[in-house]
């Protein structure tokens, strides 16, 4: 029994110890966290004197290339006086001071915003930064359809539009057609003086011109196109007369020239001429 006497007391002994210490490191960070340093937030007084200046708005302001730039200000208050007419605001560009935040061009300004009384100065401050973050805009035209003739003088870039928020762009379209029938796709860019980048591609149809095949009769081809509205015509007089054609024209003349024409919704598209000796 003795035996079994100290054994319980030894536990209850361990028990009581293990208790106080549990008190004692609860007591401890208790104590930490009342003592711990103050923590400093940017832009805000952590010290109340009745004199406050604090400014409206982010911290931080973005604005685009030659957007208008509205500053927010700033309001001061002294023993809730409210003095924020009496606030200065300057501007500075690398160090030096300028008269306004010039959005033409990218670049990064410092507004610093200041305010006096009773021999007191409160002063905070503003990053703004002019960026560039939009791309430029590239249109180019719906598809186009011109015969295999017209390759070596067609302008791929005909018809391609290119602008940009800050009035410098530059656009290229990459000349990969040939003189073989069939659906060629353009690419095209446009790269503005900050690296912002817009691609587009486009749409060019290359189709056989008008073909002639003499053998006693004079055959004449015409360049067809389901989505354009073409008209036929020829004339054996030197253009003085026009007859209407089909697509396929197959013509019982021995001698003399023969102009062939295509009109595209009325208007002039394309003409040959063939001539027989």
């Amino acid at each position: 029994m003795n035996m079994v006497n100290r054994k319980a007391r030894l536990v209850g002994l361990v028990t009581i110890i293990l208790i106080v210490l549990f008190v004692l490191f609860v007591i401890n960070k208790m104590i930490s966290y009342v003592n711990r340093p103050k923590e400093k937030v940017q832009n805000i007084e952590v010290k109340n004197d009745g004199f406050n200046l604090n400014i409206n708005g982010n911290y931080l302001t973005y604005v685009e290339v030659n957007d208008d730039y509205n500053d927010e200000g700033a309001k001061a208050n002294i023993n809730g006086q409210d003095i924020s007419d009496e606030v200065i605001i300057s501007y500075y560009k690398n160090d030096t001071q300028v008269s306004n935040i010039d959005t033409k061009s990218v670049a990064t300004y410092i507004v610093k915003y200041e305010v006096a009384s009773n021999n007191k100065t409160k002063e905070k401050t503003r990053v703004v930064i002019v960026t560039d973050s939009k791309k430029p805009n590239l249109t180019v035209p719906d598809a186009t359809t011109i015969t295999s003739d017209e390759v070596a003088s067609y302008d791929v870039e005909s018809g391609v539009v290119a602008t940009d928020n800050t009035g410098i762009v530059s656009f290229k379209c990459e000349n990969t057609l040939l003189a073989i029938p069939g659906d060629y796709v353009i690419k095209c860019s446009a790269e503005d003086g900050n690296g912002n980048k817009t691609e587009r591609n486009r749409l060019v149809k290359v189709i056989n011109g008008i073909e002639f095949d003499y053998n006693g009769n004079l055959l004449i081809k015409y360049p067809k196109d389901s989505k354009k509205n073409y008209t036929y015509k020829y004339s054996l007089d030197n253009g003085q007369t026009w007859l209407d054609a089909s697509d396929t024209e197959n013509l019982n003349v021995k001698s003399g020239n023969v102009i062939a024409l295509v009109l595209e919704d009325g208007n002039y598209k394309m003409s040959s001429t063939y001539y027989i000796k």
